[in-house]
């Protein structure tokens, strides 16, 4: 769309002139959803054009203003006079100098404009970030399991889909249907209300981008007065009845290259993109999971991950002030580096619910998410090619607002028992503890165990070849531990959390 050259006066003409709640009245969940995502997108194409791409020429870069295409030309037109003996070939060097002068003068404006501009237009930086890149974060080309090479944007679409949907653990068959919206906890205490989107809606992101359902964050944004009670509505519905619109269940896969060889499927991370009014009452439940979980400090001090007052520093300081203190007092310390396999992807919905229920939330509240978790599809998408939609079997949804949040809450049993310092950020774990004598590296391999055991409970499986153990302080007898069967490998540096650990 041409933002450019959108009519917004138009727009929300259009929009606010329809009576929504006699128009929602008596309509489902799904039913109200699509009739005001219909209405908005009709009046989205009579109000904002579509962008037009010229294949002959290619995008304008931003700092090549009129004065410069004007001493551009001016240089061009001093070459054939030079040539012609016009002019002498000091006054065309004078007039390339100047010119290149401009230039070098209006990128420099440039890229300062685009570093004052990081907070409110983030994506515009990195952009420009990535094209002046000599690497190119490009997609693929990737290899098959034939050992062939494929290049073409559906087919890798069609084969990364494939694979991130090979890691799901399987549905279980016993997933609980929740009907009931009683229970203990915090719940909504009123109706949501229009003011409570419109918090929200004043809060997005203009430049990200848009869901699987086409809503654009700018356009939601420019239309907050007029959108706001629609959606209030829809999402008022939504609670009472915990039903989900499709929409919301759906995402845009974008694979992001890690590291390693890009032919390899497996070293791509999938990030959902989402419906955004989709995404705002994912808010609106976030905010009452927290709220309880604050409350009764359900969350465990290891974890620092997606917490309120808590970061990667917080983290490292406090593992570190421990482990610290104990090398200088002369022990020897072994510090285990654990890492699961595609956590995000493999938490098991049944069980997560099921964990929902044990920290005592509302009846409504898990009942929702619930539903917000089944049944959901994903396609993965690049350049513009889309993958056929595949369903989601577990996982919570990178990218989403409320996955964070339920990430927490399922793995925040993964210290009971534990005698050795533990830490977390979300799913990136360490264990650290004192190795000088052998009772104390008994107390790390048994905690190692009850770990292994806590995977196999809660269907999340340790990559083992990827779990290193950092052995520190100068007595340090470098004992080998293991996990389940597999003994664990040795480490002389560890990066954790982007800070090289040696």
């Amino acid at each position: 769309m041409d933002f450019r050259k959108a009519d917004f006066g138009k727009l929300r003409e259009l929009i606010g002139k329809v009576p929504w709640e006699s128009r929602l009245r008596g309509k489902t969940t799904e039913e109200s959803w699509q009739f005001f995502k219909g209405t908005l997108l009709r009046a989205q194409k009579q109000a904002i054009p579509l962008v037009r791409k010229d294949r002959k020429c290619g995008k304008r870069p931003p700092w090549l203003n009129h004065e410069i295409l004007h001493d551009l030309k001016n240089k061009k037109e001093s070459y054939k006079k030079w040539k012609l003996g016009q002019i002498t070939k000091d006054e065309y060097r004078q007039t390339t100098q100047e010119c290149r002068g401009k230039i070098r003068k209006a990128k420099a404006q440039n890229e300062l404009k685009l570093a004052k501009g990081i907070k409110g237009n983030k994506k515009t930086f990195y952009q420009y970030i990535r094209s002046k890149r000599k690497t190119k974060d490009r997609v693929g080309p990737l290899l098959s399991e034939e050992g062939e090479t494929v290049t073409g944007n559906l087919e890798m679409a069609e084969m990364l889909n494939d694979f991130f949907v090979s890691v799901f653990t399987e549905k279980s068959e016993g997933m609980p249907i929740l009907v009931n919206a009683n229970g203990k906890g915090v719940g909504l205490a009123d109706k949501i209300k229009k003011e409570q989107v419109k918090n929200h809606l004043e809060k997005l992101d203009a430049c990200k981008s848009p869901g699987p359902d086409e809503m654009h964050p700018r356009i939601l944004k420019e239309l907050i007065e007029e959108v706001s009670e629609p959606l209030a509505i829809i999402f008022g519905k939504s609670w009472e009845t915990g039903e989900i619109p499709e929409d919301w269940k759906r995402a845009n896969i974008v694979p992001i290259y890690k590291k390693g060889n890009k032919n390899n499927p497996g070293n791509y991370r999938p990030v959902s993109l989402t419906s955004v009014p989709g995404k705002i009452m994912e808010q609106v439940i976030k905010e009452i999971i927290c709220k309880h979980l604050e409350g009764g400090k359900v969350i465990g001090n290891s974890q620092h991950g997606f917490v309120k007052n808590k970061s990667c520093q917080t983290n490292l300081i406090a593992f570190f002030d421990r482990i610290t203190s104990l090398v200088d007092k002369g022990e020897a310390v072994d510090v285990v580096y654990l890492d699961f396999s595609k956590a995000f992807d493999t938490v098991s919905h049944d069980i997560l619910i099921d964990k929902l229920g044990k920290y005592n939330l509302d009846g409504a509240t898990i009942r929702w998410v619930h539903n917000w978790l089944d049944n959901r599809t994903q396609r993965v998408v690049i350049n513009g090619s889309q993958s056929c939609w595949k369903g989601i079997t577990s996982g919570v949804p990178q990218g989403s607002v409320l996955g964070p949040a339920l990430f927490n809450i399922f793995i925040n049993d993964l210290d009971i028992g534990i005698e050795s310092t533990i830490i977390k950020f979300a799913d990136d774990t360490k264990l650290g503890g004192i190795a000088t004598a052998l009772e104390d590296r008994v107390i790390i391999q048994n905690d190692l165990d009850k770990l292994e055991k806590w995977s196999e409970l809660n269907r999340m499986k340790f990559n083992k070849d990827k779990c290193k153990v950092l052995h520190l302080g100068r007595k340090n007898q470098f004992h080998t531990y293991r996990m389940g069967r597999d003994c664990l490998g040795r480490s002389t540096a560890e990066r954790d959390l982007g800070v090289i650990v040696d």
